[in-house]
């Protein structure tokens, strides 16, 4: 398993329950590099159109289980990305910070987390939120 380090930034809002500003990582064997996973069915299909807090319940439920099978954990994630489109307000910015801090309560060390992008659109027409991450161990 990789040793993490976290960083909190005094001169930023306090986000320690969902991410840490900065993380120091080392002494790790592989990375895992995880795409893009957005509320989109096999089928093309949005579960949660128009509902990002709920397309984020969603595509984390299936990440963990992807993450699973795959070999790793939660504890694994180092750095995540978070997409949004132009739709996703304050509100549900906030609800969906929530629903991270909940995924990742267990984790001891929070992992780092890459720009917030917000964009005019993704992939599909009901899609709000996409998210990323990258794993070590």
């Amino acid at each position: 398993m990789a040793t993490k380090q976290a960083f909190h930034n005094k001169n930023l809002p306090d986000m320690r329950n969902a991410f840490s500003w900065g993380l120091k990582l080392s002494e790790f064997n592989e990375v895992f590099f995880v795409t893009g996973h957005a509320d989109c069915s096999p089928e093309f299909i949005t579960q949660h159109p128009n509902d990002p807090v709920a397309q984020t319940r969603l595509i984390l439920e299936q990440m963990k289980t992807f993450l699973e099978e795959a070999g790793y954990s939660v504890n694994d994630i180092v750095r995540t990305d978070w997409t949004f489109t132009n739709d996703v307000t304050s509100e549900q910015f906030g609800d969906i910070a929530k629903v991270w801090e909940s995924f990742l309560v267990d984790v001891v060390v929070k992992p780092a987390t890459g720009t917030l992008r917000y964009v005019l659109r993704l992939g599909m027409p009901d899609m709000m939120v996409e998210y990323e991450m990258m794993l070590a161990r």
